[in-house]
């Protein structure tokens, strides 16, 4: 970390490197593209979260370390490569979900490219993915965030869209476009969960698997029934005399 020892006398600073956990999962997917068959097969049911993308990462320690090496790299790059003000990744990076997806992926990157055995990947990382990145940026951030962070502009339009009836309407249209494509094809089935095919037309549900099923149920009860005991009759009993009634000799 930068901040561990002092930095003045640097021409340029160090990239930072990512915490033990990070570093095992990039050891995974280095294992994954370039191991051995053997080692390939031994982690090949571990569940692995892929860095570059965050929203993957499925533990707190996995998240905890990831935000705190792209809070330095940002930190880094700001530093290494902002001159004019409209490089300046902003300070609010976090809360944009779009900058932590793209920082994401542009520290992934610099991290390949540092660790390469020539200059190649690292040519390429300064000169398309930092341009495309501050242009990705400028783009969507724009003047929004220069002096303190602003709400989401696009909150409301994003709300209207996943309301009820937006979704609502977006259904009704895409099944009144599947329904259009059924009658000019003459086939209105489609594939629905669990197996089903559903008519669009008429609403009728079919499933193989469960007509399977039944028809060998039915086969069963009827291979079954031949072979049963009848069932055991009552045993018959002599009628016994009625209480109350007149004393026989």
């Amino acid at each position: 970390m930068s901040d561990d020892y002092s930095t003045e006398a640097f021409l340029v600073l160090p990239f930072p490197e990512p915490g033990h956990v990070i570093r095992r999962l990039y050891r995974h997917w280095w294992t994954v593209e370039n191991g051995t068959e053997l080692e390939r097969d031994r982690i090949k049911d571990r569940p692995a979260g892929r860095p570059w993308d965050p929203a993957t990462l499925g533990t707190n320690g996995e998240r905890l370390e990831l935000w705190r090496w792209l809070e330095e790299v940002v930190r880094w790059f700001n530093h290494e490569y902002a001159w004019d003000t409209s490089q300046v990744i902003p300070d609010c990076w976090s809360e944009h979900p779009h900058l932590v997806h793209e920082i994401a992926v542009m520290a992934d990157t610099r991290r390949r490219a540092g660790s390469a055995p020539n200059s190649g990947a690292l040519e390429e990382w300064h000169r398309v993915c930092v341009p495309w990145f501050l242009g990705r940026m400028r783009d969507s951030i724009k003047a929004h965030c220069e002096e303190r962070h602003q709400a989401w502009p696009a909150r409301a339009r994003y709300a209207r869209h996943v309301s009820q009836d937006a979704v609502n309407l977006r259904n009704l249209r895409a099944m009144e476009d599947v329904q259009a494509v059924g009658f000019r094809s003459g086939d209105p089935w489609v594939d629905g969960h669990g197996g089903d095919r559903i008519n669009l037309i008429t609403g009728e549900v079919q499933n193989e698997a469960e007509k399977e099923a039944l028809e060998r149920e039915a086969e069963e009860r009827q291979q079954l029934a031949p072979g049963r005991d009848p069932l055991p009759l009552e045993p018959k009993t002599e009628a016994e005399p009625i209480s109350g009634g007149p004393a026989t000799d």
